[in-house]
């Protein structure tokens, strides 16, 4: 792995854009969470689980976690079905990308503590909101 001409040969075979096309059908709200969920936050780069070569498994295990991140970090899973069964709305999740306290009073550790600080806290109240209501939502068919 510390070959940069390999980076070529990987990139090639695993790297795509990111989805961040608006949905039709889908409200503004929802298309802005979709732009930054799968875009410019890139969630999904810590949030979803990756095979024995780097590339992330976006297909079966978008959101839905990882346990091997770098330094053996894990982040947890942050599909919808999770989040609500978490207790997680709308307004707790937006509160939460702002302050980095969660619903039952906790605060985000390590990594996602350091989201919140350096990049989330700093978004518009929107873009946060924006965010919460797309990761809320069942967007399996997005």
């Amino acid at each position: 792995f510390n070959q940069r001409w390999g980076l070529k040969l990987w990139r090639a075979a695993f790297l795509s854009p990111p989805r961040t096309e608006p949905i039709e059908g889908n409200d503004a709200i929802w298309n802005r969470g979709r732009e930054l969920v799968e875009g410019a936050t890139h969630c999904a780069a810590c949030h979803t689980g990756r095979n024995f070569v780097g590339a992330r498994k976006s297909d079966t295990e978008h959101f839905k976690g990882s346990s091997s991140l770098p330094g053996g970090g894990k982040a947890p899973a942050i599909d919808h079905e999770t989040l609500q069964m978490r207790g997680w709305t709308v307004n707790s999740l937006a509160y939460a990308l702002r302050t980095g306290v969660k619903p039952d009073g906790d605060a985000f550790g390590g990594s996602m503590g350091e989201v919140v600080m350096y990049g989330t806290g700093f978004l518009t109240e929107q873009d946060r909101r924006a965010m919460a209501t797309y990761l809320m939502d069942d967007h399996s068919g997005g």
